[in-house]
């Protein structure tokens, strides 16, 4: 029975990260049904309970040092752990954990992994000694390939493969209709999902020209604009700044969901306009019309993969270019449904490669 250590950005209430260890965990199940888990956590009651997993806090180094010595293999999982943009503690912290399982003689992988920005010159040169002694790395898309070989990550191969919360599959649009309608949206107009997240690497406020592309389309397609958070505190307090800024009412989903919850709502909308990465990954899953907005690479990385293009960024944001990219994704709501659809199809088996790879490093490690 294999025993795996999780390490990644969970217990902190973001439903991406949450669908990230979700599709991490069904995937490599579906290959290793007896598989156990335990998840370095920021709650770990919370990721108990939500992932059905043994979980150990973050902070608790003794019991990551044991669980590190009952595990089969350490895996860092998803997400763009390595970056300094927002602090460089959280690079420094992942590193150390890799530097542990070093210690321990455990296998690594980093699995479907993001990577930067790395800004800093100290950061760049901590990450090469460290990473070039992880056994096998898979990044989610090919731009953070490229920069981990850019930043002198020189072994193991990298491959290209895509997001773990890829392996989820679509959600029930009716179970999200569900969760819309507590929230107050009124379920007989068309639903336009916005998905934003404050960025203090603004060069100038986005808000207003947010607010005014947001209100130019609730007007022309009569429908109804709904917040949806996906990290709730921090997302909710976003969207109150733009929707302050609003003529026409929005509403604001408040309540703490989870990530399948927040799935399902993005199922239900008829198009989303989004700044949080895995806002546009469950819209693109469900093939609902999406409008990115970039505040960070990997997003404009995703709609690449995906066919689209970014329709805007936090620091340079065109209303206009919004409400056009809007208009289309309503207007050409089935077409567009089917495209997405079919360009996840093609990357849910890239998805699901991570946790044959993983699995193929394990018994590689059982052999004698």
């Amino acid at each position: 029975m294999a025993n795996i250590l999780v390490s990644g950005y969970y217990g902190f209430h973001n439903a991406g990260d949450e669908a990230i260890l979700a599709g991490m965990i069904r995937a490599l199940r579906d290959l290793e049904p007896d598989a156990r888990f335990t998840v370095i956590s920021g709650t770990a009651a919370q990721t108990r309970a939500m992932h059905g997993v043994n979980a150990v806090s973050r902070g608790d180094f003794k019991n990551i040092w044991r669980a590190m010595g009952r595990a089969d293999l350490f895996v860092s999982g998803g997400g763009s752990l390595l970056q300094d943009i927002t602090s460089s503690k959280s690079l420094t912290y992942y590193l150390a954990l890799l530097t542990m399982a070093r210690l321990r003689r455990r296998p690594i992988m980093f699995y479907a992994q993001g990577i930067g920005p790395v800004t800093r010159a100290l950061s760049r040169a901590m990450i090469p000694p460290v990473v070039n002694g992880v056994n096998l790395i898979t990044t989610r898309d090919a731009e953070a390939a490229a920069t981990f070989r850019h930043l002198g990550v020189s072994r193991p191969p990298i491959q290209v493969t895509a997001d773990p919360a890829l392996a989820l599959g679509p959600a029930d649009p009716e179970r999200g209709a569900i969760y819309l309608r507590e929230a107050g949206a009124d379920l007989s107009r068309p639903i336009i999902g916005v998905s934003v997240r404050r960025w203090h690497q603004w060069k100038e406020p986005a808000e207003p020209g947010l607010a005014r592309a947001l209100d130019q389309l609730a007007r022309e397609s009569g429908a109804q604009v709904v917040f949806i958070p996906m990290m709730r505190k921090a997302d909710v307090e976003a969207a109150e700044g733009v929707a302050a800024l609003m003529e026409t009412p929005a509403v604001l989903a408040r309540a703490e969901y989870t990530w399948d919850q927040v799935h399902a709502m993005v199922a239900r909308c008829s198009l989303l306009i989004g700044m949080r990465y895995h806002a546009l990954v469950f819209a693109a899953m469900n093939g609902v019309p999406l409008v990115g907005l970039s505040y960070d690479p990997k997003n404009e990385a995703f709609l690449r993969q995906i066919g689209e293009s970014v329709a805007g960024a936090t620091n340079l944001l065109d209303p206009d270019a919004v409400v056009a990219a809007g208009r289309r994704g309503l207007a050409d709501a089935d077409a567009t449904r089917r495209q997405l659809l079919a360009k996840i199809a093609e990357l849910t088996p890239l998805s699901r490669e991570n946790a044959r790879l993983a699995i193929d490093l394990l018994k590689r490690r059982e052999t004698p």
